[in-house]
């Protein structure tokens, strides 16, 4: 089978002012308990490339930095690599995703092995459910998951993975400046036997809309619906974990839940959002729990009901500042245990 295709390489852009590109990677080494965000991508039209990178481990020690208006140079984008300047994507032989990052206080480079090849969202709810959010050359959203290895600096601390778990994502296509009033984004992976991209928006005008895959065993399952509940902390920011139930159309009920390591603050265009950029979302690195499996996953949400572009601060769980630190909240005396 066939993994990686041009879905997943850079695409032509088309003449839109926002029209964008973005790679993403999140892993988890299960050895140390290392999470991380890695993510490169452009506004070709504007001239300008973006990085946002965040790491943590179970300890609190963190890593963030973002990149977001460095110009574009030549090289940076090719037929099958695309470079921020500090992060970097590429396909060797088309055998598997390699993403590289250099900062002074952080280093990654790591290769993603697929377990299937990239899915597209499907539209689930309302007229158009079933329908792919497939879009061809002008737009689109190609995912997967699978397992990684590679080598990571945090701070003065290197490991070397062997058998991580990753999940990644492509998104390109127009992406303008928008106000959400609420989202939920729970997408990761507990390795071959079950990965999954569910998203549910609620747009500035009140629409709710939600699309989404679930890959099981090898097939893929047809959605009917799906909730996200997530749990924050008084910020109304910080994310502690959550779950999603999945509604198959064969009536089956599949049950996510996820824990939340640390969350990493990302904002379009600027630091950790406010006027002129969209609000400030936490890419909240986990790890989801299904049938007495685990992973790695992204339980991303915004939370913006009054529609404000105020910068966030003063958060407990989710990483707004720059370079490495360490988190001086512990949460583990919050989680009550499972029955």
């Amino acid at each position: 089978m066939k993994l990686y295709s041009d879905v997943d390489l850079p695409h032509r852009p088309s003449d839109h002012p926002d029209w964008q590109e973005s790679w993403v990677l999140i892993f988890r080494d299960p050895e140390t308990g290392l999470v991380g965000f890695l993510r490169t991508g452009s506004y070709v039209n504007q001239g300008t490339t973006q990085t946002h990178w965040g790491m943590a481990l179970p300890d609190g020690t963190r890593f963030r930095r973002h990149l977001l208006d460095r110009r574009i140079e030549p090289g940076d984008r090719t037929e099958t690599t695309a470079s921020s300047g500090t992060m970097k994507v590429s396909f060797p032989d088309m055998a598997c995703c390699r993403f590289e990052g250099t900062d002074q206080d952080a280093e990654a480079d790591l290769r993603m092995y697929d377990f299937f090849p990239s899915q597209q969202w499907t539209v689930i709810g309302g007229p158009g459910h079933g329908a792919s959010l497939d879009g061809g050359n002008d737009h689109g959203h190609p995912e997967s998951a699978g397992r990684v290895e590679g080598r990571v600096r945090l701070g003065d601390r290197t490991f070397e993975i062997k058998d991580g778990i990753a999940y990644r994502d492509h998104g390109y296509g127009p992406r303008a400046h928008t106000i959400f009033r609420s989202a939920r984004w729970n997408a990761g992976t507990v390795g071959p036997r079950l990965s999954y991209s569910l998203v549910s928006i609620q747009d500035n005008d009140g629409a709710f809309n939600k699309f989404g895959w679930l890959m099981r065993d090898g097939k893929r399952e047809a959605i009917k619906d799906l909730h996200t509940v997530n749990c924050t902390l008084a910020d109304g920011l910080s994310v502690l974990g959550g779950w999603t139930v999945v509604v198959l159309e064969s009536g089956e009920h599949i049950r996510i839940d996820v824990d939340t390591v640390d969350g990493v603050v990302t904002s379009t265009h600027l630091n950790n959002g406010g006027p002129g950029s969209s609000p400030a979302g936490i890419d909240a690195l986990s790890i989801p729990r299904w049938n007495g499996l685990e992973g790695v996953g992204d339980f991303n949400m915004i939370d913006n009901a009054h529609r404000g572009e105020q910068e966030v601060s003063h958060l407990f769980m989710a990483n707004h500042h720059d370079g490495l630190s360490k988190r001086d909240f512990d949460p583990s005396w919050l989680r009550l245990p499972r029955p």
